[in-house]
């Protein structure tokens, strides 16, 4: 069973057409990313999955189940970390359970075993400004996997971060998920990010947004900076950029 399928999803906003005919799949476990132009649909589809648009047509389901906008079971992160300033740290990581009905005392329970893993135990009390952009992004992933839901929803997560601190996060990323193989839907506007975590590569087409081509990512795990250098990541890194362009 996919942990997410979507079948023939069509979405209109304001009399326009943004997605046609959208087939897109994730198996439990997997990486997938997402690439395409700008305004093409990217996150209006991460709109309709978090039930914040419904679509004109088309089936989505997660787990099999068909998708229930009031009772969404995807965790979203934003481009944006979103930590709120006035809360500490912990305190913004338990929002998403607490948004979910969980009482502030269990959410913290939950979410602290994930502290040292995710490099921020010590921090608890700080304060989002008293933070690294890195430090900020994994607090915001963390608060998202803290959830608990069947799909991961990342919208560029690193998009805002310096080249340096993006690298690096990247790696991070890719070891966090060989530890916890969480399924995850990423958008990054990044080939090179792409295919460095993921299992597979859907290439939208320009709006209105359907599938161009999907491309498996073969390369083994656990994935190390050396790989960049592989000719044949090379050659498929051209590959995706010559499909984004025309």
């Amino acid at each position: 069973m996919n942990a997410l399928s979507i079948s023939g999803l069509d979405v209109t906003l304001g009399g326009l057409p943004v997605v046609r005919g959208l087939e897109l799949h994730a198996e439990p476990g997997e990486f997938v990313s997402i690439l395409g132009p700008s305004g093409s649909g990217k996150s209006t589809t991460f709109g309709v999955l978090t039930g914040a648009l419904k679509p004109d047509a088309g089936d989505v389901r997660i787990e099999g189940n068909e998708l229930n906008g009031k009772a969404s079971r995807v965790a979203f992160m934003p481009q944006k970390d979103a930590l709120l300033p006035w809360r500490t740290v912990m305190n913004n990581l338990t929002l998403g359970l607490e948004v979910r009905g969980s009482k502030r005392g269990p959410a913290r329970e939950k979410v602290r075993p994930l502290l040292e893993p995710f490099g921020l135990k010590g921090f608890e009390d700080k304060y989002p400004a008293q933070l690294s952009g890195g430090m900020r992004q994994r607090a915001a992933l963390l608060r998202t996997v803290a959830q608990e839901q069947p799909v991961l929803l990342l919208d560029e997560p690193f998009g805002a971060l310096d080249a340096l601190t993006r690298s690096e996060m990247q790696r991070w990323l890719e070891q966090m998920w060989e530890q916890y193989r969480w399924t995850v839907l990423l958008i990054t506007h990044d080939v090179r990010e792409a295919l460095y975590l993921s299992d597979r590569v859907y290439v939208f087409s320009p709006r209105p947004a359907r599938v161009a081509a999907e491309i498996v990512v073969d390369f083994p795990r656990p994935r190390t900076p050396e790989l960049l250098a592989d000719p044949e990541f090379a050659a498929l890194e051209a590959q995706l950029l010559k499909q984004l362009i025309g």
